[in-house]
């Protein structure tokens, strides 16, 4: 496996070409063909590199909208487009990566983990990897392996709010203490994370909280989740709302006995 970019300590130059090269490695080629060109001017040369061109920007596209798929809940879409860019470039770590998000969301830990692995051979400091890695891992059971993979991401980004939240679902599946575990939740949320990690660092955090027994302070997370919700993306709506729901089942009788 790569060794893992120092995070703060600026990357070497030759790291930086093999990650540029990495992201578009036609780019080398349609270089060396234009050189030729100005020296032995060909239409076969121009062809060649209007092709090379094409092939990137279809790649490019094909990324960005499989992206946007995958925000919006189209797993199909997502797959598709994610599979096409593959086909052109089949050592890409965002194709890759996209695939593994797109396997995960299916249920297909097993495919979700060897494509995010890949993805991460490849480009070894993308902590978004790193992080469907260890939800990947955590679904099949590889616990260890799952908090490692959070740890890596935090490591790579420590302000990231989501890598805390991993980090809390391996410690509680590895029975470290809700002390610990309650801990990393707030600390996510001490990051001010984007409205997605928001809900679900919320909702994991009533949770927690439920299980020790305080009520009214699960509620308050949960109402909280509940109030971000409009804010988060499609596909997190939806997966997230159906968990709100779940554990109101559990906070609102609850409540209710305590009351009584």
């Amino acid at each position: 496996m790569a060794t893992v970019t120092t995070v703060g300590r600026p990357a070497p130059l030759s790291h930086r070409l093999a990650q540029a090269l990495l992201i578009a490695p036609e780019s080398a080629l349609i270089a060396a063909l234009l050189i030729i060109n100005l020296f032995a001017p060909s239409i076969w040369i121009g062809a060649g590199m209007t092709l090379l061109i094409l092939i990137f920007l279809i790649r490019f596209s094909a990324l960005h909208l499989a992206s946007l798929a995958i925000r919006h809940a189209r797993w199909n879409a997502a797959d598709a487009l994610a599979t096409v860019a593959y086909a052109l470039h089949p050592r890409s770590p965002d194709a890759l990566g996209l695939r593994g998000i797109v396997a995960l969301t299916r249920d297909d830990a097993g495919s979700a983990v060897a494509l995010l692995r890949r993805a991460l051979d490849l480009a070894p400091d993308r902590a978004t990897f790193a992080l469907a890695l260890s939800s990947a891992l955590l679904e099949q059971g590889e616990v260890s392996a799952a908090e490692r993979a959070a740890r890596r991401a935090l490591e790579l980004e420590p302000a990231n709010a989501a890598g805390h939240l991993c980090l809390a679902q391996a410690l509680d599946a590895a029975g470290a203490s809700p002390e610990t575990i309650e801990k990393h939740l707030r600390e996510g949320l001490a990051h001010h994370p984007a409205p997605d990690a928001e809900v679900s660092l919320r909702c994991a955090l009533a949770q927690h909280l439920a299980r020790e027994g305080r009520m009214a302070e699960a509620a308050l997370a949960l109402s909280a989740a509940r109030a971000m919700l409009p804010r988060c993306s499609m596909a997190h709506r939806t997966a997230v709302g159906r968990h709100i729901a779940d554990i109101e089942e559990v906070v609102r009788p609850q409540r209710e006995d305590h009351a009584a």
